[in-house]
């Protein structure tokens, strides 16, 4: 009979995973446009997208450092790296610049499908996000990094423990930099200014591209990276889509909002979780079909869904603890209720995702830490959603 749990799995998902909590700040934060969601409908729209793409391109860099540090590629140490290391770091600047132009103009185009006449500036779509996620990417990358070699130094598996901690740190910091960017983006004015910022960092990126075009790691990353982010992140765009039209319900539920962003987070993470220890198992000779992966992740997936359900409960209890504290009039049992359903009708899906996502690229030649954080962490964003909405309606919040 198959083993049902890993204690070393539970009792490091539970840790990792309860940097969720950390999201209670991003949604709180937002918050504070709320006033302006009517006047200027894309702070909410941009919102899901922006957290979608950063939360890609950290995935890689996330997903790529775990396996790299199994594998020996990257030494455990800040001075004196490999190339790879470094070439990697590079990479990831890069990549942020090519995919948030993409995925701003992909939002601009696909909110004017839905909404008209309410999404007329371009601008606004293509400035927005890229000087959003560099800002908070020059904060990030670093942080990613310490918490890598430091959690592998200290007997921590970063497959585990990498993505969850860095997926809440830069929801926090991309919301923190959104306000700080959107802000500016309602001065009249300030648009040009950010236009001209925008093209400092394009010829940054030329320079970094020119210099490194041959490197392996660098040029795989970029080549791999990129189309795979945009593709991604296009489903965070109608996840955007999916939370703009429910501005009404927040508006009288201000408090849900507060539990969004770890609810996309945690499924999220769930789903990276399982697929970063599936392409480490991969990068080292075990379990190339799905068939096998299913059979050796078992009772990983049953022992890290076992501390989502947990933190789930946490997470509605926090909210309805925050909402009190900062002014909102929150149902702790509808929030309680709203995270538990949500995650029950999602978990699986992903879960299974992860799986396929890693054997399939890795059948194909591909590097599946290019692939399954960010099409994991894409495809959770719309189904947290939608599962958001779902128990939305079921509970008769709206």
């Amino acid at each position: 009979m198959p083993k049902l749990f890993k204690a070393s799995t539970l009792k490091q998902a539970a840790i990792a995973l309860s940097f969720d909590l950390g999201g209670i700040i991003s949604g709180r934060l937002i918050i504070i446009f709320s006033p302006f969601f009517a006047s200027a409908p894309w702070i909410l729209a941009l919102f899901p997208p922006i957290l979608t793409v950063r939360g890609n391109i950290g995935g890689i860099l996330s997903g790529k450092l775990g396996t790299m540090l199994h594998t020996g590629e990257v030494e455990p140490r800040f001075r004196r790296n490999t190339s790879s290391f470094y070439a990697l770091v590079k990479a990831i600047f890069a990549l942020t610049f090519v995919d948030t132009l993409g995925i701003g103009f992909l939002a601009f185009v696909v909110n004017s499908l839905f909404f008209g006449a309410e999404f007329q500036n371009p601008l606004l779509f293509l400035l927005v996000p890229l000087l959003t996620c560099e800002l908070a990417i020059a904060i990030s990358v670093p942080v990613a990094l310490f918490s890598a070699i430091e959690s592998f130094k200290r007997g921590f598996d970063p497959d585990i423990i990498l993505y969850p901690m860095m997926s809440t740190i830069d929801d926090v910091l991309v919301t923190a930099c959104y306000i700080v960017v959107a802000g500016l983006a309602l001065v009249p004015g300030m648009l040009w200014g950010m236009a001209i910022a925008a093209l400092l960092l394009f010829c940054t990126v030329v320079v970094l591209s020119a210099r490194n075009r041959k490197e392996r790691t660098f040029a795989r990353t970029l080549e791999e990276g990129a189309p795979i982010v945009i593709f991604s992140s296009l489903l965070g765009t109608f996840g955007g889509v999916a939370l703009a039209s429910l501005k009404d319900d927040i508006e009288r539920h201000p408090s849900v909002l507060m539990l969004y962003p770890m609810l996309i987070d945690t499924l999220g993470d769930i789903g990276s979780i399982l697929g970063a220890m599936q392409t480490t198992k991969l990068a080292l000779g075990y379990a190339a079909s799905l068939w096998m992966a299913l059979k050796e992740a078992f009772a990983d997936l049953l022992s890290v869904e076992a501390a989502a359900a947990a933190m789930h409960v946490v997470f509605g209890v926090a909210s309805f603890a925050m909402g009190r504290a900062t002014g909102l009039s929150p149902d702790i049992a509808m929030l309680v209720s709203l995270a538990l359903i949500s995650n029950a009708i999602s978990f699986l899906s992903i879960s299974i995702l992860s799986l396929l996502v890693a054997t399939q690229t890795f059948k194909h030649g591909l590097d599946p830490d290019n692939f399954v954080i960010p099409l994991v962490a894409s495809v959770s964003d719309i189904i947290a959603t939608l599962a958001f909405s779902t128990s939305l309606a079921v509970l008769g919040a709206g």
